[in-house]
């Protein structure tokens, strides 16, 4: 025993030596970023790549923590969260911290630091380590195995209590403002309800928890209180090996949750995580209360009606602690009404089932939108809606679908009652719908596909994804497509199944952008870009010019534009080039970028790259208005999109329409697309002859390939070519009536 308590004097002694060398700080020192940088979408500490020494309680058993890492020597990387001995240990004002318990020794390989598995809640140590981030969030790296010493044991910090509202908002981005000074700390938050579960790894588990105005938070399983039965730990020191959790089903009510906040970013910090994310580590920590019924499978029959048609809504009716005591179904086609104005209607069981309602609502004319909400109430008088956010009086959601007797339109797909609430009516729902192409994956474009109503602004474009035929279309082209409606982070997209009919009208019908004034403020201080996901979108300043207000926002490509070149970031739009990967996909075509690496990083540039300036200007910048990770931003398709630019850009060369250039011969044909990736098109326009011969040769003169065409048959297809420029001759009986130079991808 003495030999061992002299050990230990001997290495407490050795690690304040070394803390001596380094500074001295608190756990809200390293935390701490002023309001200033918070508003301006930056969460970074300022000891970032220091070292420090600090004085911190220990909030929860570091033994309680199970994450395993190939690269640790035994398989486990040690955590423990701390928080600052002042004001009594509370969390809260940036007082909470991770500490990561692992370090490198000479060769470079990851070790454990032995002790921090012996570390419990309530004791006051001092650390020694290196601050860093790790997806947004703060945590210090201990030194080495010299660097952690135990000075007292009190009692364990309690939590503090939290307003949801304050992490996150209704799409679960992170409220960096309000919520940054919790994180790493130890709340709880009330009242709350769970609206998703995610199973993932085969074993693990978390769930959204919502509160009674919409915000949303996702409950982590960091600690061995949430890992499921199905999970096996093979760390020895771990106080049980198998999981033993029971995952909540949709609809538990919970009086409370409790847990360390550890922080995901997404939202305008540009990364996609999934905000503040709570994380219990006691059983104590879920309070389940007494829960109303759960809504589900909600559906509605016919999907799209038409004027003939009554609705059938349908939905899966369960109380999972006693019985539904009642079921209603609430709905009107008046928009000025309110929630508590609606037409009810009992909904019953439907025959055959004990838990399937349904009601109807009667048909209504044509371009009429019914909105509708369904309640249930149980045998405790517990009430539930559906959609959750029925019942907010300020800023209420519901369901709803157009009457439609010649089909769905692209807005129908994406128009939204409330703009803060921006999914898809139609998501997980296969459709058909027609619209103009504004950006294509051919060269000199977006290389992203999206489609636009041409007789509507609002709510009028839609990205298409997942069918190989796609590529094949040009801007101006007008499609109809058939697909499934899927949300990715909040971004509408088309999943489309068949690319049922292709239109190509001469001249082609060019979608205009829809112009947007910067200086508008209601574009900043409401969510107007939902009106315009999607679409084709221009910024202009009618009093001025557009200005470079932050040429590098990020390392994700984004740049700031706004009315003049000092615009603070919230009056100021978010613009994307030279980027592509799995959560970014902006045009390689732009000159302009944040940064002149991009050339070669993330998806080669095809355009050299023109380092953004402060204070470059334009007369408008055009784009698609894309939506992604809590914030908007523009992505124009190539230099074109940059009207008036105050720096000369390179002479662009483009087609008139990127990938598609109607040539006439001469009055008598018109050939297309040019430049082409395999087909080309030689329409009769103005002959009167039957058939007629196309010839292509390269540029030695020498026959590369020919056909017969006539009205009804006029498309050659040249894909075995290389690529490169051919001259065309039309002829008629040998007798060349015109000609053209083509150009092959």
């Amino acid at each position: 025993m003495m030999k061992k308590l002299l050990l230990t004097m001997v290495a407490g002694l050795f690690s304040l030596s070394l803390s001596a060398q380094f500074q001295k700080v608190t756990v809200r020192d390293i935390q701490y970023v002023p309001d200033s940088k918070l508003q301006n979408c930056v969460d970074s500490a300022s000891y970032y790549g220091d070292t420090v020494t600090f004085v911190a309680k220990v909030i929860a058993d570091a033994n309680l923590i199970d994450v395993p890492s190939s690269s640790v020597q035994g398989g486990f990387r040690p955590f423990v969260h701390v928080v600052d001995t002042a004001n009594k240990s509370s969390s809260g004002n940036f007082q909470g911290i991770q500490v990561m318990g692992v370090y490198q020794d000479a060769q470079g390989n990851d070790l454990p630091v032995n002790d921090v598995y012996n570390l419990y809640a309530g004791m006051v140590v001092e650390i020694t380590g290196v601050v860093g981030s790790y997806q947004g969030e703060t945590q210090v790296s201990i030194l080495n195995n010299s660097s952690l010493t135990v000075l007292s044991t009190e009692s364990a910090p309690s939590a503090v209590t939290v307003d949801l509202g304050d992490l996150n908002d209704n799409t679960r981005t992170n409220q960096l403002e309000t919520g940054e000074e919790y994180e790493g700390s130890f709340v709880k938050i009330e009242d709350l309800t769970v609206t998703a579960v995610y199973n993932f790894s085969g074993n693990r588990v978390s769930f959204d928890l919502t509160d009674d105005n919409g915000n949303v938070i996702n409950v982590s399983d960091r600690f061995l209180v949430q890992k499921t039965p199905s999970y096996t730990t093979s760390r020895a020191s771990a106080p049980y090996s198998q999981g033993k959790f029971q995952t909540p089903v949709v609809g538990t009510r919970f009086d409370h949750i409790m847990g360390i906040i550890i922080h995901s970013q997404n939202g305008c910090t540009g990364s996609n995580g999934r905000g503040y994310e709570i994380n219990p580590f006691d059983d104590s920590h879920y309070l389940i209360g007494v829960t109303p019924p759960n809504i589900s499978e909600v559906d509605r029959d016919p999907l799209v009606p038409t004027d003939q048609d009554d609705v059938t809504i349908s939905a899966k009716i369960v109380d999972f602690d006693g019985e539904v005591s009642d079921a209603s179904l609430f709905w009107t086609s008046d928009p000025a009404k309110s929630f508590d104005q609606f037409t009810e209607v009992t909904m019953s069981v439907k025959s055959g089932t004990t838990d399937e309602f349904e009601a109807t609502i009667p048909k209504a004319s044509d371009g009429t939108v019914i909105r509708y909400y369904i309640t249930a109430d149980d045998d405790d008088a517990q009430k539930s809606y559906a959609p959750f956010g029925a019942k907010d009086p300020k800023n209420p959601d519901f369901m709803f679908y157009t009457v439609r007797n010649n089909g769905l339109s692209i807005a129908d797909l994406q128009r939204v009652i409330n703009l803060d609430r921006g999914d898809s009516p139609y998501e997980g729902q296969e459709v058909t719908v027609t619209g103009v192409v504004t950006a294509s994956a051919k060269q000199y474009d977006l290389e992203a596909i999206y489609i636009q109503d041409p007789d509507e602004t609002e709510f009028a474009g839609i990205q298409c994804a997942g069918n190989s035929d796609l590529i094949k279309l040009y801007r101006g082209q007008e499609v109809t497509v058939t697909g499934t409606v899927a949300e990715n982070f909040g971004f509408t997209v088309l999943n489309v199944s068949s690319v049922d009919e292709i239109e190509t009208p001469s001249p082609l019908e060019l979608i205009e952008p829809t112009i947007i004034d910067i200086t508008d403020t209601a574009w900043f201080t409401s969510n107007e870009g939902e009106k315009y996901e999607g679409v084709l979108i221009g910024f202009n300043n009618p009093s001025g010019k557009v200005a470079i207000s932050d040429p590098r926002l990020n390392p994700f490509g984004e740049w700031l534009i706004g009315a003049d070149e000092d615009a603070p970031f919230n009056r100021s739009v978010r613009v994307q080039s030279g980027i592509q990967n799995n959560n970014n996909h902006s045009s390689l075509w732009v000159s302009l970028v944040g940064d002149s690496t991009l050339a070669s990083q993330e998806g080669v540039m095809n355009v050299t790259p023109i380092e953004n300036e402060k204070g470059m200007t334009f007369d408008t910048i055009i784009g698609i208005n894309f939506y992604g990770f809590g914030t908007y931003k523009l992505l124009p398709r190539n230099d074109d999109d940059f009207k008036g630019s105050s720096i000369a850009l390179p002479p662009t060369d483009y087609p008139v329409i990127v990938g598609v250039e109607e040539v006439d011969l001469d009055g008598f044909f018109t050939v297309y697309p040019n430049p082409t990736l395999g087909q080309i098109n030689v329409r009769p326009s103005n002959f009167s002859g039957s058939e007629f011969d196309v010839t292509i040769t390269d540029l030695q003169g020498k026959v590369v390939a020919s056909k017969q065409l006539d009205h009804f048959n006029y498309t050659m297809d040249i894909s075995s070519l290389k690529g490169g420029v051919y001259f065309m001759s039309v002829s008629v009986d040998n007798e060349v009536l015109s000609n053209a130079k083509i150009v092959k991808h």
